[in-house]
């Protein structure tokens, strides 16, 4: 009888050797950043996922993060978008449907916050990048945040507006770790 593939010695080695290449992947000062921007999320492990997949150089550096949250932050509110539109239309319950009208609204105004925050970002105006991401905080706060229905019915966006709310939190991060960094070079 053989072994179970998820015990054979080659299946074994070809784990530690990718988990090793990943790590190597890039250098220790980028895991350090990484980390620094991280430790500050309601979920570490989704903030450190989302850098370790996105990162395309051995030695990214705070603003190549930033680069990434801004990425991330898109295309995860697009998306978004695009299934509460589609909740709003198949939606029946009322509540639900107010709630999304809202979610959607607010993630439209969070589309235009972080393409304004993109669109600044490459001329290093990093307190606009920082102020762009704290008011799109404030908008995924105000209308895409608790939901609670008197009928049960769950929340369609709840895990999309997590993320988003994690996504935003980094680009805050990022970009006030480019201003401070900034500020540092000027005082010298």
């Amino acid at each position: 009888m053989g072994r179970a593939p998820h015990k054979h010695p080659i299946f074994l080695l070809s784990v530690v050797v990718s988990s090793i290449a990943c790590t190597l992947a890039y250098g220790p000062r980028t895991q350090e950043q990484i980390d620094t921007i991280c430790r500050q999320m309601e979920d570490y492990g989704f903030c450190n996922k989302c850098f370790s997949e996105h990162i395309f150089t051995p030695d990214a550096d705070m603003t190549a993060l930033a680069q990434i949250a801004i990425e991330q932050s898109l295309a995860n509110a697009s998306n978004t978008l695009i299934l509460a539109k589609k909740a709003w239309r198949d939606a029946t319950d009322q509540e639900l449907v107010g709630y999304l009208k809202t979610c959607i609204d607010g993630y439209l105004q969070t589309l235009d916050l972080i393409e304004n925050a993109d669109r600044v970002f490459g001329s290093k105006n990093y307190r606009t990048v920082l102020i762009n991401f704290l008011n799109s905080a404030k908008v995924q706060a105000t209308q895409c945040g608790q939901y609670s229905n008197k009928h049960g019915i769950q929340n369609p966006l709840y895990e999309y507006n997590r993320e988003e709310r994690i996504l935003v939190t980094m680009g805050v991060a990022t970009a006030d770790s480019l201003l401070r960094g900034r500020r540092a070079r000027h005082l010298l």
